[in-house]
């Protein structure tokens, strides 16, 4: 159960980092969650996105990662030309930031799916609720997401 003090240092913790990442256009490859000993600094153009259990969808692990059971920072570039909608549900919930392009998230349950999220909008999700993500437009989306507990992506019919 997350309290308000904890859900504002969840995202304070998500905003500086995606800040630091889009300021200085660096990023960090996949980590344990323990510190590294030394710096870690991976130039944009460096980062080894890989591709995702979803269709059209690269990603790469700050530290932890999907079916790792850590906590998880990761981000995930989703391309419309290639992307399919997937509905999925995780076991914990996760927050996310949308860093480039034009979004939609909502829950399965809903009427409709929500708003149009650019770039600084962000959601949290609570898991084990269906729910799905789409990339809007022509231009490639790329969204922060945090895990407090293990990450995982289970696909729903």
């Amino acid at each position: 159960m997350h309290t308000a003090h904890t859900t504002r240092h969840v995202m304070t913790r998500a905003a500086l980092t995606l800040t630091l990442a889009a300021t200085f256009a660096i990023a960090v490859q996949a980590q344990d969650l323990q510190s590294p000993e030394a710096q870690v600094r991976v130039p944009a153009g460096q980062v080894a996105f890989a591709p995702f259990p979803a269709p059209g969808v690269q990603s790469v692990a700050l530290y932890g990662g999907v079916g790792t059971g850590q906590p998880t920072a990761m981000t995930s570039l989703l391309d419309p030309a290639t992307y399919e909608v997937l509905p999925h549900t995780h076991e914990h919930g996760y927050w996310a930031m949308v860093v480039k392009g034009r979004m939609q998230h909502w829950e399965l349950s809903e009427p409709d799916r929500g708003p149009d999220l650019l770039p600084g909008s962000y959601w949290f999700q609570p898991g084990g609720v269906p729910h799905a993500e789409d990339c809007l437009g022509s231009e490639i989306c790329q969204v922060f997401v945090v895990f407090d507990e293990a990450a995982d992506f289970t696909p729903v019919q």
